[in-house]
C-alpha cells in the first residue's frame, strides 16, 4: 500500500510536469522519483536497472516504447537518480556514474566501492550524497552518510563519511539535503557549503523512507503512509498533510 501511495504522488508530479499542448510526450520535467527510484525518464528516453544493469528505451511514443540498450554494470544494482546529464547509480557495494552525452547510449564514466550496504543517491552540483544502511538483505554493518566529489565523473571523491541510526532514502534541493533516518526521523541537513553537510533540523514521529522534493513541497514517503511538507523555506520543512494506511 504504501509503495501505491508513494507512486501515486510521483504520478502527480509527473502530471504536473506535462501541460496541454505537449501531453503524452515526456520532457526533461515531466516527473521527479525519489532515492530509491529504480527506473527514471530523461527527455524521450526511460532508464531502468535491474540487478545487474542498466536497460534504456525510446519512449517518445509513450504507448510503444522501444528498447535500445542495455548496459552491464556489476551486481547488486537497487538505485538509479538522474542529474545534470548524468545517471547516479547505486549498488550494495558502490556508485555508479553514467554519462547521457549520448542519452540512446550511456557510458559508464566511474565506480566507486564502499562497504556492502544498501545504497540510494542523490547529487547536486558537483557532490554526491549516498547513504548506507545495514542489517538487512543488502549485508553490512555500516548506517551513514557518505560525501562525494563528483566534479570529475571519471574520478569521484569520497570527502566524509557521517555516522547515522539507519537511513533510507534521501533528497537534496537548493541548500538542504534531507536523509530519512526511519524512525529517528527525517533530518535536514543545511549544505550551503555541499561538501560538509550541516545537521539544522530533524523532524520526527513517524519511520521516514523517501522523499521527493518538488516546487516547494517536498512529499515524504512513510513506512505506513505519506507525508507532505511545505518547504517554501528548505532548511524549515512546515507540515501541510499526512496519508496513512
Amino acid at each position: 500500500m504504501r509503495a501505491i501511495l508513494f507512486s501515486l504522488a510521483g504520478a502527480l508530479l509527473l502530471l504536473a510536469g506535462c501541460s496541454k499542448d505537449n501531453a503524452g510526450t515526456p520532457t526533461p520535467d515531466s516527473g521527479k522519483g525519489g532515492s530509491l527510484a529504480r527506473f527514471t525518464i530523461v527527455g524521450n528516453y526511460m532508464y531502468v536497472v535491474n540487478s545487474q544493469q542498466l536497460k534504456v528505451y525510446d519512449v517518445t511514443a509513450p504507448g510503444s516504447p522501444v528498447f535500445k540498450t542495455e548496459v552491464s554494470l556489476g551486481r547488486d544494482i537497487e538505485t538509479i537518480f538522474p542529474y545534470d546529464g548524468n545517471l547516479f547509480i547505486g549498488s550494495s557495494t558502490g556508485l555508479y556514474i553514467c554519462s547521457l552525452a549520448d542519452p540512446a547510449s550511456p557510458k559508464l564514466e566511474s565506480m566507486v566501492q564502499h562497504l556492502r550496504a544498501c545504497d540510494p543517491v542523490v547529487a547536486i552540483g558537483n557532490t554526491a550524497y549516498v547513504t548506507l544502511r545495514a542489517g538487512t538483505g543488502c549485508g553490512g554493518t555500516q548506517n551513514a552518510l557518505m560525501v562525494y566529489d563528483v566534479a570529475d565523473i571519471r574520478s569521484p571523491k569520497m570527502l566524509r563519511t557521517m555516522v547515522l541510526k539507519g537511513p533510507y532514502g534521501l533528497g537534496a534541493t537548493g541548500t538542504a539535503l534531507y536523509v530519512c533516518d526511519g524512525t529517528n526521523g527525517l533530518l535536514v541537513y543545511d549544505i550551503s557549503t555541499r561538501e560538509q553537510p550541516a545537521l539544522e533540523n530533524r523532524i520526527s514521529g513517524h519511520d521516514y523512507r523517501d522523499v521527493i522534493p518538488h516546487r516547494g513541497v517536498l512529499i515524504a514517503q512513510l513506512a505506513n503512509g505519506v507525508a507532505f511538507y511545505d518547504i517554501s523555506r528548505p532548511r524549515q520543512p512546515a507540515h501541510l498533510s499526512t496519508l496513512l494506511h
